[in-house]
């Protein structure tokens, strides 16, 4: 995974370049709360410091994404063309709007990933270790995998993870870890694993009769 510094805006807050205000508005609601100073995530895996720096971090996304001369002007900057169709009509916010966006509380956060209903993706593990104030680390001690392995399932490296039923196991044991459904989780993850990789699903398949 990136580091802070170097990952853009939008890998900031985990969002599409093509994200609506709404979008981001959401994402950048969700950031704050995760890196609160009385979130799990903010005193369990970072001291202070870095805390104050993640959430700086992410109100600078803020403020450039939400407005429109500024997002063009750093979407250029970035040498990839607008996404097509893209529309930036809201009105423009300032720093002193954005500062005014409130930061829900830890409730807040468990109400986004029941709207998520039943889909599962390694962001959507990723913030559950992080609400568990858990880091990789932490996540392989208790389940045994390999902390690699974690992490890319957290970033949807599906070419790097092994075989099938190996990544099974390996999100069931995030996934319990974490305090999520680990049953409903592998299934929903495994969708994505093989709409990436369709081959494995040939390499279990039973073999055909004569």
């Amino acid at each position: 995974m990136k580091s802070l510094s170097e990952q853009d805006h939008y890998e900031v807050l985990e969002v599409p370049r093509a994200a609506t205000r709404d979008e981001l508005k959401r994402a950048y609601q969700l950031a704050s709360a995760t890196y609160a100073s009385d979130s799990l995530a903010g005193y369990s895996i970072f001291d202070a410091g870095d805390t104050d720096a993640v959430r700086e971090r992410v109100d600078l996304a803020w403020r450039v994404l939400s407005d429109d001369e500024a997002r063009r002007a750093y979407d250029a900057s970035l040498g990839k063309p607008e996404p097509m169709g893209a529309v930036y009509s809201e009105p423009a916010v300032t720093a002193a709007d954005s500062a005014a966006v409130p930061t829900p509380a830890l409730e807040a956060i468990e109400e986004f990933e029941a709207e998520q209903g039943d889909e599962f993706d390694g962001a959507r593990l990723r913030r559950s270790r992080l609400r568990h104030g858990l880091e990789v680390d932490d996540v392989a001690r208790q389940t045994k995998v390999n902390p690699t392995y974690l992490r890319f399932i957290e970033e949807e490296r599906f070419a790097d993870l092994p075989a099938r039923v190996y990544v099974r196991g390996f999100v069931m044991s995030f996934a319990s870890c974490v305090g999520l459904d680990a049953e409903a989780v592998a299934r929903s993850y495994l969708q994505r694993f093989d709409a990436a990789r369709p081959q494995q699903r040939r390499w279990f398949s039973p073999p055909r009769g004569d």
